[in-house]
């Protein structure tokens, strides 16, 4: 067995060059997948880690349950951590229309100082001792107006909640109350800004007072509600799946979860990163072109060692050993090539965290670490070794079957070949002998050929594929569904939907602005739909956790628009060709609204379903809204008629709001009637240029300053979807160039195998009278050939999978309402880009090959040839 394996070290020592690339090739790719996913996975572990510091390590809280809910979520097995405080409702700021969340202190048998813990706060001063006593968050003392030393202060604001009876029936609690201010809750880590960091969720302003404890009450007992939040047991990293499944078995509702989104965010990418099904395509493609060259590599190698092998197999070598001798080399360069890319990916890992620097952690003050994560290195070797692996297998089963005649046999066939093909009689006839010599000399080794122009094909696959301007379209249609404005202001999740209004003064400023191409205001508030349990989807019931009782009341959108508005935004989503008209006014004595009674199941079915089961143009609808008496609030019920009803792709493409419910839209006309008022909550603003970022800074800031809601910027998102191209863009060129690099290298070798194999044929030509100019002719030929069949191939199968990805996006959003996505463009760009880069790389590949022999003596080739 020893001497074998010293062959198979002899036989890689003799083809030094070719043993050297093809380590140097698997290092390279082995050192690229590895620092990819770990430089990635590194930014995630910090990410936790300041994520962790700076907002706490559960990893949901449930908003707004009932006790009964909180029971079952307590005594879930899934949870490990868990803690609870009362839901009292909401204070609110007539004044700038924001709002703070008022929580009880203490929770059901739960410990205060372990919440706030949880939550990474700390409380300043003291705790509430009754329901005139009050502790404040900082983004809540800011929207109460008491952020400067708050401790000691009293206030005074309208405490309200709104709850549902057993019947299913909304009710509406409303009522002034004073606090003194006794304490201050604190982030104990403030380096990062959320809203800088790129924080899911808008803050929310949260304060505490004593609750509904020991005969102490601040709002009807069957008001109160719960809020929990809880850390799941075992790997947290599945937390996300978690949080579904609990929600889905306890029909705890979409709307009560409010998910500790950044670090369940860092978490998710290191799990996607873990996970060996979640291989980037790209990668795939990197490690195909690696099996094609080793299995090419160890083809040629051991091709020109047949007469040798058919000795050893004549002097009593079986063919296992003769396999072994393979395999040998095989492992060799698993184990070498794989330990020396993992060590060089580290290095590349330990700069590539402080080259590509996370802003989170700039923000946050931390400095990255590197952290080297088992599972990715496990993967990077499991993927690697099980490329090398498939490499072998061919040339194994291959070398087993020379016999030890096959040196005789293949001469033979080599004297006894049949008279040349008619499309060979063409070639040479048309082109001449020395062209046709160079177009031959492919098909001598067909197996290899194909794989050199296979390994280019993967490549220009990747050019077109990556960089296809269709990419660019789906970002921009995807960019146009959620952000249909330039930018736009409404209520946040610190604002009250109806307290919080944008003064007509502010309004017409804005409009005065230069560089304000269209304005646009509306009055977007919250109501409710009233119905019989039986006329309402069981699905909808299900995906929000409704209460089942004889009636069904659940929130809704009610939303009041401009008349020209209407026509523009809405007419065109409007079934059976309903008019704008059919929504203004009254008809019957029921004021006319256009409804969306659609929502999407992204849990169970991936598709639109239906909120009424049998609605239609014409029905009478129950809605519940908050009707503004003077200074009081009144729960009303309010009878409207559907005038129209809007199409599933308004969710889509029209002006819709999210999360997706049940939608009654009509004209401002009618607001003083349902509301009790007249006023705007929402304004768009598109730009005359986006790209004037002089211009438009000056209204972002002035709209900043005067109005306090949620400023929602489509140039935030356009950065972000920037910069996921950028890193695409990068990672796509290192894979294009370490393909190309191995596409360069299978074409050498088998063009100088060929050229070994043939140089008798050569060289007896050039003493015959070929010149040193007509090789260069045929060697022109051959990387022309070459080229041409790679270029064709790798347009192919680019062009197949661009279809495939424009049949994918039409089928997936189809679910989302929208019948036709997006269509076909073919990349002539990037194809004739892959055409030139193709032939270049072919025609240096094939010159390098072909200097020894252009540069050699004929009397020095006849020479090697006779010895």
């Amino acid at each position: 067995m020893r001497i074998y394996r010293k062959l198979s070290l002899l036989y890689m020592k003799k083809n030094k060059s070719r043993t050297v690339m093809m380590f140097a090739i698997v290092i390279a790719t082995v050192a690229f997948m590895l620092s990819i996913d770990m430089i990635k996975i590194s930014q995630a572990y910090n990410k936790v880690e300041a994520y962790k510091k700076a907002y706490g390590d559960y990893h949901v809280e449930h908003v707004d349950i009932s006790k009964e809910k909180l029971e079952k979520v307590e005594n879930d097995d899934r949870v490990g951590y868990r803690d609870n405080v009362q839901n009292l409702g909401f204070l609110i700021n007539k004044e700038n229309g924001t709002r703070v969340e008022l929580k009880s202190f203490n929770g059901e048998n739960d410990n205060s100082k372990n919440y706030f813990d949880r939550k990474g706060q700390i409380l300043k001063g003291n705790k509430p001792k009754d329901n005139n006593e009050i502790v404040l968050d900082e983004e809540s003392a800011k929207n109460l107006g008491v952020s400067e030393n708050p401790i000691g202060k009293t206030i005074s604001f309208e405490l309200r909640k709104k709850y549902n009876l057993p019947n299913g029936e909304e009710r509406l609690y409303s009522e002034n109350k004073k606090f003194k201010v006794v304490g201050i809750v604190e982030r104990e880590y403030k380096g990062l800004n959320s809203s800088l960091a790129g924080k899911v969720e808008q803050e929310r302003g949260i304060s505490y007072t004593y609750g509904d404890f020991r005969g102490k009450n601040i709002i009807p007992k069957e008001a109160i509600t719960y809020d929990v939040i809880l850390r799941f047991t075992g790997n947290e990293l599945l937390a996300g799946k978690k949080i579904e499944y609990l929600m889905m078995d306890l029909k705890l509702g979409r709307m009560s979860v409010n998910p500790n989104g950044n670090y369940l965010s860092a978490m998710y990418s290191i799990n996607d990163l873990r996970d060996l099904e979640n291989i980037n395509k790209n990668n795939l493609i990197l490690i195909l072109t690696v099996i094609l060259l080793v299995f090419n590599m160890l083809n040629i190698i051991w091709g020109e060692y047949l007469r040798e092998i058919s000795m050893l197999r004549l002097i009593g070598a079986r063919k296992r050993d003769i396999r072994l001798m393979v395999v040998y080399q095989s492992i060799l360069l698993a184990i070498i090539g794989i330990a020396i890319g993992i060590i060089v990916g580290l290095g590349i890992t330990e700069i590539g965290i402080n080259v590509f620097k996370d802003t989170t952690l700039e923000l946050a003050k931390l400095k990255p670490k590197m952290h080297i994560d088992l599972d990715v290195v496990s993967k990077t070797i499991t993927v690697s070794v099980l490329a090398i692996v498939l490499a072998t297998i061919i040339p194994v089963i291959k070398i087993g079957r020379v016999g030890c005649m096959e040196a005789v046999s293949n001469s033979l066939k080599t004297k006894n070949k049949g008279k040349q093909s008619k499309v060979g009689n063409f070639i040479q006839n048309r082109l001449g002998i020395y062209r046709y010599m160079g177009v031959r000399n492919l098909w001598l080794k067909k197996t290899r050929t194909l794989v050199s122009i296979l390994t280019i094909s993967l490549c220009g696959y990747l050019i077109i594929y990556t960089f296809s301007s269709m990419q660019d379209e789906v970002d921009d249609k995807i960019r146009r569904i959620y952000y249909k404005y330039d930018m736009e202001f409404k209520p946040g999740i610190s604002n009250d939907v109806e307290a919080f209004k944008i003064s007509d003064d502010k309004i017409e400023k804005i409009k005065s602005i230069d560089g304000i191409k269209k304005t646009s205001a509306s009055f977007n508030a919250d109501t409710t739909f009233i119905e019989e349990k039986n006329n309402i989807n069981k699905i909808f019931m299900d995906y929000y956790g409704i209460k089942e009782s004889e009636k069904v009341e659940f929130e809704s959108y009610l939303r009041f628009l401009d008349n020209e508005d209407i026509q523009e935004k809405v007419e065109p989503y409007m079934l059976e060709g309903k008019k704008s008209k059919d929504i203004l006014g009254k008809t019957d004595g029921y004021i006319n609204v256009a409804v969306f009674n659609s929502f999407y199941d992204v849990t169970k079915t991936n598709t639109y379903h239906s909120i009424y089961k049998n609605l239609k143009v014409g029905d009478i609808i129950d809605i519940g809204v908050n009707y503004h008496n003077g200074d009081k609030i009144e729960k009303r019920n309010v009878k409207v008629r559907v005038g129209a009803i809007l199409k599933d792709d308004w969710q889509s493409y029209g002006d819709s709001l999210s999360p997706d419910k049940f939608e009654v839209i009509t004209s401002e006309d009618s607001m003083k009637e349902l509301l009790g008022f007249k006023a705007y909550n929402n304004l768009t603003v598109d730009y005359k240029d986006i790209d004037n970022l002089a211009e438009n800074r000056k209204i972002e800031k002035y709209a900043r300053k005067n109005i306090p809601g949620a400023v929602i910027l489509k140039e935030s998102f356009y950065n972000d979807q920037k910069q996921a191209d950028k890193n695409i863009f990068r990672e796509s060129m290192i894979n294009i160039t370490l393909i190309l690099m191995i596409a360069a290298i299978s074409i050498f070798c088998t063009v100088k195998s060929n050229l070994l194999e043939r140089r008798k044929e050569i060289f007896t030509m050039r003493a015959l009278g070929m010149s040193a100019k007509d090789m260069s002719r045929m060697n022109m030929w051959e990387s022309m050939t070459y080229a041409l069949l790679s270029v064709l191939s790798g347009i192919g199968l680019a062009t197949y999978a661009l279809f495939k990805f424009v049949e994918w996006n039409n089928n997936a959003y189809t679910n989302f309402g929208i019948e036709h996505f997006m269509d076909f463009t073919f990349p002539y760009p990037q194809a004739i880009i892959f055409a030139v880069v193709t032939l270049a790389t072919c025609i240096i590949a094939v010159k390098l090959a072909n200097r020894d022999f252009k540069n050699k003596e004929i009397s020095d080739g006849m020479r090697d040839i006779d010895s």
